[in-house]
C-alpha cells in the first residue's frame, strides 16, 4: 500500500506495473475476455482443429454419405460464420468476375 514518504516513486510504480505477470488481476481486467487465451492455448486450439479436419478427411474416404465437417474451437473475440457474403444473383456475380478474366481464355502468356 502506498504511503507518503515511503520512497515509492512514479518510476518505481511504473516498473512494478509493467513487470506484472500476464495472469495478474490488472492484466485480466485490462484484457477482458481474451485474457484466458494465451499463445499456447491459441496454438493448441489450432493443432486440434487441423487434426480434427485431417481425421475427418481420412474417415470419409470412399464414403457414400460423408459426415459433416468438424467445427473449429470457438476463439474469443472472433465471430463465427462466413466471411463476406452477398445477396446478388449468381449470374450477376459471374458477369462481374468475368471482366477480370484474361482475354485469351486464361492461358498463361
Amino acid at each position: 500500500m502506498f504511503r507518503p514518504g515511503s520512497g515509492l516513486t512514479w518510476r518505481r510504480l511504473r516498473a512494478l506495473i509493467t513487470g506484472l505477470p500476464a495472469d495478474s488481476a490488472l492484466a485480466r481486467s485490462m484484457a477482458g475476455a481474451d485474457h484466458a487465451w494465451t499463445l499456447e492455448t491459441q496454438l493448441l486450439a489450432a493443432v486440434h482443429d487441423r487434426l480434427a479436419e485431417a481425421n475427418w478427411q481420412r474417415g470419409n474416404q470412399g464414403s457414400k454419405t460423408p459426415t459433416r465437417r468438424p467445427q473449429p474451437i470457438p476463439r474469443p473475440g472472433v465471430r463465427s460464420g462466413r466471411i463476406g457474403g452477398t445477396k446478388r444473383d449468381v449470374r450477376e456475380v459471374a458477369r462481374y468476375l468475368a471482366q477480370f478474366q484474361p482475354e485469351n481464355g486464361g492461358d498463361p502468356v
